[in-house]
């Protein structure tokens, strides 16, 4: 056994440099994220607080200006001692407290976050039995000794009463922005893409009551629907995964949205609600990937390369567990982890309801394509006859529902439907020359004149 003093000799230093480490955990998370993260641990303040009970009369509040930063709740607050030991641990402890369905899970959040914002922020929380004050200068921290990684509570109170003072929550504000930051702040882009992520992330928070506000005007939370009638019914699925130390709860709907756009041009790019198209995946009601049209979601793989004409394709999958632990999320929470063993049963799934749909809208572009009678069309005509639906009414099934296509329909040749625009006055003067009047019987004509003089025909 080598003495303490070869032991020291040998001993080789592998601890982190601070301003290394700040760079590094930044690098990797882009600024919306980084500020949905602080927005998560609100929500899971709010879990805490409420349970799966209402959360009305609960909020956050972001302000957003080039020069500060701030987010504030009344969701609990951080107890002094979770402060002390776990809240500011870059990382999460083995012997963390933990919230039942929460969606923070890696301990890095936080901090990642206030580090990707600015130089200077400070942090002030009120819980039921405790406050503080938090305020750090992150340039003066990062020159402090290498080995001391702790924070200093600037004020502190461990008999806070929160009927004798501003009740519970917390408030951070950052400032000295980070360059990139404070220019992207500036931008109305920046605020319209924020509100955006926020409509989407946390809908069932919002639900539930939680009110979320930006800039002092409430968001209006993202609502999932799909179309739905007697003869169209979207797909819904369930299933457990038994997992360890504890299961996971995975719902699949899938079916299509309101249509929207041009119905006969299927190679225009530019539809009403085409960014909406795709499939959309929440851990724990956070919402992880939105609109995917993407491999990652099996499109260019199990499912054919997305296209236009799939626009009205819309996929919910719902991820549930009380062990976030297990939950396919990335560190960032931006994206799924592809290694997961857990997202790759749940991609099996997923891609066999995709199929389905994608069949049902491929049968939908034959019967636009090869019948001109609306009777020819029963699937089109279901759809047409659908109204959206939230997914809590969709009663569960293991298969999409639709009428099924005629066959004589399907035995037709392919048409295709031309369509264009000429001044009125030379239209006037072909139909004349027909002795016809209406738009598709002057479209017919001049057709079928040129096919017969430089195609011939061949019926």
């Amino acid at each position: 056994m080598a003495s303490g003093a070869e032991s020291s000799v040998r001993r080789v230093d592998a601890s982190p440099e601070k301003r290394f480490f700040i760079n590094m955990l930044v690098r990797d998370i882009e600024l919306l994220p980084a500020i949905l993260d602080l927005v998560d641990n609100s929500v899971d303040g709010a879990r805490r607080l409420r349970g799966d009970d209402s959360y009305d009369g609960l909020h956050v509040a972001l302000t957003v200006t080039p020069d500060r930063f701030t987010i504030s709740d009344n969701c609990g607050g951080i107890p002094v001692n979770v402060a002390r030991n776990y809240a500011f641990r870059f990382g999460r402890p083995a012997d963390a407290p933990a919230t039942q369905g929460s969606v923070g899970q890696f301990g890095v959040g936080m901090k990642r976050a206030l580090f990707k914002l600015g130089r200077h922020f400070t942090v002030a929380s009120r819980s039921s039995g405790s406050s503080f004050v938090l305020d750090v200068d992150v340039d003066a921290w990062a020159e402090e000794t290498a080995s001391d990684w702790s924070f200093t509570l600037n004020e502190l109170n461990e008999s806070y009463d929160p009927s004798q003072g501003d009740g519970v929550g917390t408030s951070i504000v950052v400032d000295r922005l980070n360059p990139s930051v404070s220019e992207d702040f500036a931008s109305s882009q920046t605020l319209a893409n924020l509100r955006y992520q926020l409509r989407l992330r946390h809908r069932e928070a919002m639900d539930r009551g939680l009110r979320i506000l930006l800039q002092g005007e409430a968001v209006i939370p993202f609502e999932p629907k799909l179309q739905q009638s007697e003869l169209v019914r979207p797909l819904y699925r369930t299933f457990t995964l038994e997992e360890h130390p504890g299961p996971v709860m995975v719902r699949i709907y899938a079916g299509v949205a309101e249509h929207s756009g041009p119905e006969e041009d299927d190679q225009a790019e530019d539809f009403k609600r085409e960014r909406d198209a795709g499939w959309y995946v929440f851990c724990n009601n956070r919402l992880l990937i939105a609109a995917d049209r993407t491999i990652l979601t099996g499109w260019g793989d199990v499912l054919p390369g997305y296209h236009p004409q799939y626009r009205q394709f819309r996929g919910y999958v719902f991820i549930d567990s009380a062990y976030s632990e297990l939950l396919p999320w990335n560190t960032t929470k931006t994206s799924v982890d592809q290694d997961s063993r857990i997202w790759r049963k749940i991609y099996s799934e997923l891609t066999q309801a995709g199929v389905e749909v994608v069949q049902m809208l491929n049968k939908v572009k034959a019967e636009r394509q090869n019948a001109e009678l609306p009777e020819d069309r029963p699937i089109a005509q279901a759809l047409s006859q659908s109204r959206a639906v939230r997914l809590y009414e969709i009663k569960q099934t293991q298969k999409l529902t639709y009428p099924t296509p005629s066959r004589m329909v399907a035995n037709k040749p392919a048409m295709r439907k031309i369509q264009y625009s000429i001044e009125k006055k030379k239209f006037d003067a072909v139909a004349e020359v027909l002795g016809v009047s209406t738009v598709a019987e002057v479209g017919r004509g001049t057709f079928d004149y040129f096919y017969g003089e430089q195609v011939g025909d061949d019926d």
